[in-house]
């Protein structure tokens, strides 16, 4: 393994870093799969990155360093480049195998400045654009409104924290793992009645999609009307589509009370869901969730609200899940 420590002295060090390595494997320095491991320093790396390299990467904020401490900081979104592996602050490319991110922030401080029919306002702080390789954030913190986290392929988020407002975790994965994440749906910066979303699964066909085990899901307060779900549809997702489907499963989750009891969206009808109706393998799913009061009290959810979309796993069927994809908890 090869062991490189940056600080945040020079605009534009980390993209330095990631040259510095595809220079080391075209002269032949090291090899094609030789891992790096950069340490940052603390302070704030201003500037977008992208990092498409086969080399195993290991990005993490130095021994002594909290995640608050070491800050990857741009604006970047929709209306400034365009298609989601061009707006983010940190884009992983198609080439990469592996990918650990480990003890820092990622923030994109795009601000909504009006209703964008075109989408200008899509501001990824992470985007994993790789379907064949993997990505492990371990106590992360990504930060933006819309978007915030995209993922494709195989991915696992452990301690990590994110916030946003609309479809802040995203993504056409095969399967996507969160274990004892802090989910916050933030304030839209801009005034008014405003609906806000956790997440929208563009998951591939029949597979698993975005998982959370053990996560707590929190809100700020909002002007009345204005509700809070936990997962939306796109309404594209077909029996024999690539991916679009809706497969998002929550398995012992404490969900704030500011989100509405049917936990999921269809528009009032306006958008298809598919699978229509979930199962313990893929669609709208959970065991186990729990709604807390802002006094911190905590009760079983009342299943009776949900929308008829979901389906609420047996405690079997959960922990055959919770064993697959957690196996150590």
């Amino acid at each position: 393994m090869v062991e490189l420590k940056v600080s945040p002295s020079s605009t534009g060090i980390i993209a330095q870093t990631f040259n510095k390595i595809k220079e080391m494997t075209s002269s032949g320095a090291i090899d094609y799969d030789t891992p790096v491991r950069i340490l940052l320093g603390a302070g704030k790396y201003q500037g977008i990155l992208s990092y498409n390299l086969p080399n195993p990467l290991i990005l993490e904020g130095a021994a002594g360093t909290k995640a608050e401490d070491v800050v990857l900081s741009a604006e970047n979104c929709e209306a400034f480049h365009k298609d989601t592996e061009n707006r983010a602050v940190f884009v992983i490319g198609q080439n990469v195998s592996e990918v650990t991110l480990r003890g820092f922030t990622i923030e994109n401080t795009h601000l909504k400045t009006c209703d964008d029919a075109a989408l200008g306002n899509q501001a990824e702080a992470l985007c994993f654009n790789c379907q064949n390789g993997s990505l492990l954030c371990q106590n992360m913190r990504f930060i933006s409104r819309q978007d915030t986290v995209h993922v494709k392929g195989f991915s696992h988020f452990e301690d990590c924290y994110v916030t946003g407002d609309i479809d802040f975790i995203w993504g056409y994965c095969d399967t996507s793992v969160w274990k004892n994440c802090l989910i916050h749906t933030r304030e839209d910066n801009r005034p008014g009645v405003r609906p806000a979303y956790v997440v929208q699964s563009r998951a591939l066909n029949s597979r698993p999609g975005f998982i959370f085990i053990d996560c707590t899901f929190t809100a700020d307060e909002r002007p009345e009307g204005s509700e809070i779900w936990i997962g939306r549809s796109q309404g594209t997702g077909k029996p024999d589509s690539i991916d679009r489907w809706d497969s998002i499963a929550l398995i012992d989750c404490t969900v704030s009370d500011r989100y509405d009891d049917r936990l999921w969206t269809d528009e009032d009808g306006k958008k298809a869901v598919w699978p229509e109706k979930g199962c313990k393998d893929f669609g709208w799913r959970e065991y186990g969730t729990k709604r807390v009061n802002v006094s911190g009290e905590e009760t079983a959810d009342n299943l009776a609200l949900r929308n008829p979309h979901g389906f609420v796993m047996s405690e079997e069927e959960a922990c055959l899940l919770r064993k697959e994809f957690a196996p150590e908890m």
